[in-house]
């Protein structure tokens, strides 16, 4: 599968990552939407769906223009944070000029196997960083989308509304007994992308 990564310097620096193959394409946090994304979706299949890790602004402010625009485009996230999306508190954009509510139907994802059209994979509920935080992970590609939980060599703050410190760790202590081996690819909310051997040598809280 090929993971292209966009990032959005202006206001803020979430990955946009967009994923296709031969079976289709679709989206892991749609933190912003501009002509670049736009113009490579027209070289890929067409987008199916989108996964949402969690819901903060800089995640899903580029969910309006996409569903907007992709209208049979269907949007996932775990059950606990549909909420955030829809609240400029919660979901933090009261801090910015214009507060942002997502204006689309979400689907309730509960944990564990998934599967979207043909594609498979386990979604991990780690609570701390949001209530509804949630990291995927694709088996058969060795591939895993961490979200905010853990952001390279360190984790996601907890002092945001629906965050918990207590949650966060307990949620540390659930990614350590995973048994992820090295080859894994690890993609973050921010940052560049590394194996999870990297991650376990770099990152002291799951070392």
């Amino acid at each position: 599968m090929k993971v292209k990564t966009f990032v959005c310097n202006e206001y803020f620096s979430c990955n946009v990552f967009v994923c296709s193959d031969e079976r289709g394409t679709f989206i892991v946090d749609a933190g912003y939407y501009e002509p670049e994304i736009e113009e490579y979706l027209k070289t890929v299949p067409p987008v199916q769906f989108i996964i949402q890790t969690h819901c903060h602004f800089d995640h899903i402010m580029g969910l309006n223009e996409l569903v907007k625009k992709y209208p049979e485009i269907k949007v996932y996230c775990h059950k606990e944070e549909i909420e955030l999306a829809k609240d400029p508190r919660k979901n933090g954009s009261v801090l910015m000029a214009a507060p942002y509510i997502a204006d689309c139907d979400f689907v309730p994802l509960g944990e564990g196997k998934n599967k979207i059209g043909d594609f498979e994979f386990e979604l991990i509920h780690t609570p701390g960083h949001t209530k509804g935080s949630c990291m995927y992970y694709f088996a058969d590609e060795k591939m895993l989308f961490t979200g905010d939980t853990i952001i390279g060599p360190s984790i996601g703050r907890t002092d945001l509304p629906t965050g918990s410190e207590a949650d966060i760790y307990s949620s540390l202590e659930k990614i350590k007994k995973t048994g992820f081996s090295d080859d894994i690819k690890c993609f973050f909310g921010h940052g560049s992308a590394y194996s999870f051997a990297d991650l376990r040598s770099f990152n002291p809280y799951i070392s």
